[in-house]
């Protein structure tokens, strides 16, 4: 877990904002749940590593919970036990998730995530729409260097049925070509062979997943599944998509990857990660797919849904590196420096005047040596200080300094805002 100070938590709340504004500009309502949730909830989940990485514990009530591992189970929750919900329902949540993880670079067992969405809608144009979504929060953050890598579910299980394999093993091989980028040809071959799967068969997964670029690989997909209607389908859906990206002017920014599998067993229809291609390697900073099943286990009728999340704590690091902490710091108009003790209630005075104004600006506390002032007040990127002392209270003045320029001038206090805004950097 991961305390956060100064600009880690600066670029933080930067992310987070910035996901809010995209979800709201895309017409997502925000909702909100508990962090703690019934056992039974989260095992809907499914997977064989729900209970290793949930917290999971006993209540005072001897119930079984666990503290949330996503934002997505919630909201199934949500959908399952409040049929009324208008549909579509299009919801984003920004809040915190927790996983009994292996710590590692960019990777944490609290973590914040930003998710948006769409219950309701069975067509792949809300499957676009989510990675649309998501495209747009990484221009606006990063502006270029990012990718999201797409592929349907529906296509994997072409796949295996065209390899011959065993319709109950389909989930065991999701979960081993998933490990590609991790473990390698070799390593998937060896988890393949682990799970029963043939020589030849796991040759035919191997050579498949090795195909990726732009829509034009469509084809091959096509062709690789012909005869299988389930794998037709899912090209169909990616073919979609690939035309509302193109539509969209976005296309330049999605690969589309045979190999790619996504760890969750909820996913039933297309699936996409998003990576950085910059410093430090953090990994996957979003993904998300469709999952039509998720809230159908939680006691509902059968729910279409699709969503997305965004790996805030993932990518504080990145825009860190990426100098944008210039962006998440908010400037201060003003560092009012009262001369001695005496003069504190009239900088606070004059603060919270400032204050009403609209003006950000704080007050000295510790009374330090003017060359002190100064430094600190350049630290927190104040356009001015306020220099409050007895003589120039007198003729209802101050010593302002423009920390810009550097020159320092008298102004009336009647006159404090006028200059302060003048100051202003731009």
């Amino acid at each position: 877990m991961r305390d956060l100070i100064g600009p880690e938590m600066r670029a933080s709340q930067y992310l987070a904002n910035t996901a809010e504004e995209v979800f709201q500009l895309f017409g997502y309502e925000p909702l909100d749940s508990p962090v703690v949730e019934l056992w039974e909830t989260l095992a809907a989940k499914g997977g064989e590593d729900v209970e290793a990485e949930t917290f999971k514990f006993k209540d005072k009530g001897d119930r079984d919970v666990g503290l949330r591992f996503d934002l997505t189970v919630p909201l199934a929750r949500i959908v399952a036990t409040n049929p009324q919900l208008p549909k579509p329902f299009k919801r984003y949540a920004i809040g915190k998730a927790w996983r009994y993880d292996r710590p590692q670079a960019g990777r944490y067992r609290e973590f914040t995530q930003a998710d948006a969405d769409i219950i309701g809608a069975s067509s792949p144009a809300a499957d676009a729409e989510v990675v649309l979504v998501a495209l747009e929060f990484l221009r606006r953050v990063f502006g270029s260097g990012y990718a999201v890598r797409i592929n349907n579910r529906k296509v994997l299980r072409g796949l295996v049925e065209k390899a011959g394999v065993k319709d109950e093993l389909a989930h065991e091989c999701f979960r081993a070509i998933d490990k590609l980028d991790k473990i390698g040809q070799d390593g998937v071959t060896e988890e393949l062979k682990d799970r029963g799967v043939s020589s030849d068969s796991s040759q035919f997964l191997l050579d498949a997943i090795m195909l990726r670029g732009d829509s034009s690989v469509l084809s091959e997909f096509r062709s690789l599944l012909a005869g299988s209607e389930t794998g037709t389908q899912g090209v169909d859906e990616l073919q979609f998509m690939a035309d509302v990206f193109s539509e969209c002017g976005v296309d330049r920014s999605i690969l589309f990857d045979m190999s790619l599998a996504r760890g969750l067993d909820y996913y039933t229809g297309p699936v996409f990660e998003g990576k950085y291609a910059g410093e430090p390697d953090v990994g996957s900073i979003l993904g998300g797919g469709r999952y039509d099943t998720l809230i159908e286990k939680l006691g509902s009728q059968p729910m279409p849904a699709t969503g997305m999340s965004l790996g805030i704590s993932r990518m504080i690091d990145l825009v860190i590196a990426q100098k944008r902490a210039e962006l998440m710091t908010s400037e201060l108009d003003a560092y009012v420096a009262p001369i001695k003790q005496p003069m504190m209630k009239y900088a606070m005075r004059i603060r919270s005047d400032l204050v009403r104004a609209g003006f950000t600006a704080e007050v000295d506390l510790l009374e330090r040596p003017l060359k002190k002032l100064l430094e600190v007040a350049d630290s927190k990127k104040a356009c001015s200080v306020i220099i409050v002392g007895p003589r120039d209270l007198e003729n209802d003045e101050v010593s302002v300094r423009d920390m810009t320029t550097k020159e320092t001038q008298l102004v009336k206090i009647a006159d404090l805002k006028k200059v302060l805004k003048a100051m202003r950097r731009k």
